[in-house]
């Protein structure tokens, strides 16, 4: 053992010293989501107004998305880009300004903003661009005015801050689909109400799909397709007496049959969760809540929530101790005692120290 860590020790030394070898101390952690400079030839992932955000793992296949699946998808990109808010609000006003007499309640503006917006933002930018000459509207604004190309990707995973996402139908002896989601939903009292509720509402899900938006070979925006489960009515959450999450895949919410349904999140708005079945809840399942790869929080308390959601290892043996230097790990109620062992390949003395007595 001692020869083995030295060994290893000297290693680690010259290994400091040794530039465009991997060794253990550089080498990629299993969820890297680093970008190789080659990983896409055609489309650029990145963009001006969508930075970087994972890295997909295995050859893509083809995937054609049409008609309301594909409004669905580019809505989503649309509405989560910063640099459309501006086009939100002028596309706002324009509906406010067509109820002239009786007003017009912000309900009503999201229900048009959804199903009519992709189309009016479209046509926007193309008027601006007509008016105003190429120049007038940032070059990949333009390019997602137009909407997404048919012809789309699929991948089998993405690897995004710590996390390793798979689909729910390559789930096998590790569970990679569950996600989680906070997000903001507007509340109403009434039909007529002119001042909604704005609040955080969890979503619980599992991913059905990893797709990849074509921008007209500009750039790509990675999509997952989720299924989700009624949390707004309360069919699909409920909590046990000992306070845990369950949730129950028999009830969903945005299942994309309708227009307004948002089935698709962006990869870096996505927390990873695993689903256990609770065999006293048939058709119920445990939500636990997963930390990200190569990440360690050495504080007791979060410390302790890590053991609960995730296995043991051995890496964690080091932080036991660590936290438990106040305990005493000897026996203080028998004598100390000299045993000789025969290993067959000489005598060695192993001496167990035991004392009552604090810091023999």
């Amino acid at each position: 053992m001692a020869e083995a860590y030295l060994a290893d020790k000297c290693m680690v030394f010259c290994s400091r010293y040794l530039d465009g070898f991997e060794t253990k101390h550089n080498r990629p952690s299993r969820n890297d989501d680093t970008h190789e400079l080659d990983s896409y030839p055609i489309v650029k992932q990145g963009s001006s107004i969508f930075s970087h955000v994972g890295k997909p793992l295995g050859k893509p296949s083809n995937y054609v998305i049409r008609g309301m699946a594909k409004v669905q998808a580019h809505r989503y990109v649309l509405f989560n880009c910063s640099d459309v808010n501006k086009y939100l609000r002028a596309h706002a006003d324009q509906i406010a300004s067509t109820y002239p007499r009786r007003g017009v309640n912000p309900k009503t503006i999201e229900r048009v903003q959804n199903e009519k917006f992709h189309e009016w933002f479209r046509a926007h930018i193309m008027d601006l661009e007509r008016k105003n000459g190429l120049h007038i509207v940032n070059e990949d604004v333009r390019w997602l005015a137009r909407g997404p190309l048919d012809a789309a990707k699929r991948y089998r995973a993405f690897n995004t801050r710590g996390f390793r996402f798979r689909p729910k139908r390559l789930d096998g002896v590790t569970q990679n689909s569950g996600v989680v989601l906070t997000a903001k939903k507007s509340s109403y009292t009434k039909a007529s109400d002119a001042n909604p509720i704005l609040g955080d509402v969890t979503y619980y899900g599992r991913i059905i799909d990893i797709i990849e938006l074509n921008y007209s070979g500009k750039f790509s925006v990675v999509l997952f397709k989720c299924e989700w489960v009624d949390v707004i009515s309360g069919k699909g959450i409920k909590k046990d007496k000992y306070d845990y999450t369950l949730v129950n895949f028999s009830h969903l919410i945005h299942t994309g049959e309708k227009i307004e349904h948002e089935p698709f999140i962006l990869p870096n708005q996505a927390d990873q969760v695993f689903y256990v079945d609770d065999p006293m809840n048939p058709g119920w399942s445990v939500v636990r809540k997963m930390k990200p790869m190569d990440i360690y929080d050495t504080g007791k308390e979060e410390w302790i929530d890590e053991m609960e959601a995730e296995p043991f290892h051995v890496s964690h043996l080091g932080e036991l101790f660590d936290q438990s230097n106040n305990q005493h790990w000897v026996r203080a109620d028998v004598e100390g005692t000299m045993v000789d062992a025969n290993n067959g390949l000489g005598t060695e003395v192993l001496w167990y120290f035991v004392s009552s007595i604090q810091g023999n």
